[in-house]
């Protein structure tokens, strides 16, 4: 559930880990990343093994060990969403690497894994698309919602003020702040194929102050399904498909040069 890692305005800045990977300092808001073409199909084709040319995809399975996040009804022991997170980043993982995409999972099991720990992931890989996997509590069932950080009004929220360009190692907590409109393109991308997936859903994503998107150096975006307490909540399993396929069409377009560009 998303609601349960968002950060707050008057959070003070958290100094580096000390044993994480370093982390290089972020390009300024404005510059637009490379558009490094690559491989990458849009239709399923034969399995075939992942090359470093591949993309990289971070899947962040929301939650597990102790924190179960959001319970369906625990008088009928309902569904849990860091067992469905997990089972859906695993098919999403498979779907993915069917198509050439390198995919690499911030837990793989019913693990704790903290939030710096899985930036230290994520910040430790070269170029990348992050995208953390939550169910909700709430919502229509049958719809997912995608979110880019930032405040509920649009972009960074007051207490994001990033650090100047070329000043030593940029702190985590200011990970994101060269990514905002790259997050929110993705957001857009990814939220329109998921609208075709799930009909439900709406076209426009959302911005939430997720902190695990605050510290990820990668265009990044948080996923979430409804809902945790549906009659047959496994169900939501079979969404991992649908989601990769969405995923994977949304980052062909990301990479799609500008118009009237080569």
């Amino acid at each position: 559930m998303l609601a349960a890692l968002a950060s707050t305005h008057s959070r003070a800045q958290s100094p580096m880990p000390p044993q994480a990977p370093g982390l290089p300092v972020a390009p300024p808001a404005t510059q637009q990343e490379p558009q490094t073409q690559y491989p990458f199909p849009l239709a399923p084709g034969p399995e075939r093994p992942t090359t470093p040319a591949a993309v990289t995809v971070i899947l962040d399975p929301a939650h597990g060990g102790a924190d179960s996040g959001a319970h369906g009804d625990p008088a009928e022991e309902g569904a849990v969403e860091k067992d469905l997170v997990l089972a859906i980043a695993l098919t999403m993982r498979r779907e993915l690497e069917r198509q050439g995409v390198r995919v690499v999972l911030t837990r793989q099991s019913d693990t704790a894994v903290s939030i710096n720990d899985r930036a230290a992931v994520a910040n430790g890989l070269g170029a990348g698309f992050f995208v953390s996997l939550h169910v909700g509590s709430t919502g229509e069932a049958n719809t997912a919602a995608t979110y880019s950080f930032g405040a509920s009004h649009g972009g960074a929220p007051p207490a994001f003020v990033p650090r100047p360009p070329g000043i030593g190692a940029v702190r985590w907590d200011d990970a994101q702040a060269a990514y905002l409109v790259a997050s929110r393109r993705l957001a857009e991308l990814v939220q329109v194929e998921l609208a075709q997936k799930l009909p439900r859903s709406t076209d426009v994503p959302q911005f939430a102050e997720v902190r695990q998107l605050r510290v990820v150096a990668h265009p990044a975006v948080a996923i979430e399904l409804s809902r945790v307490a549906e009659e047959n909540p496994a169900g939501l399993e079979k969404t991992a498909a649908p989601l990769a396929a969405a995923l994977v069409r949304a980052i062909a377009a990301y990479r799609q040069p500008p118009e009237g560009k080569p």
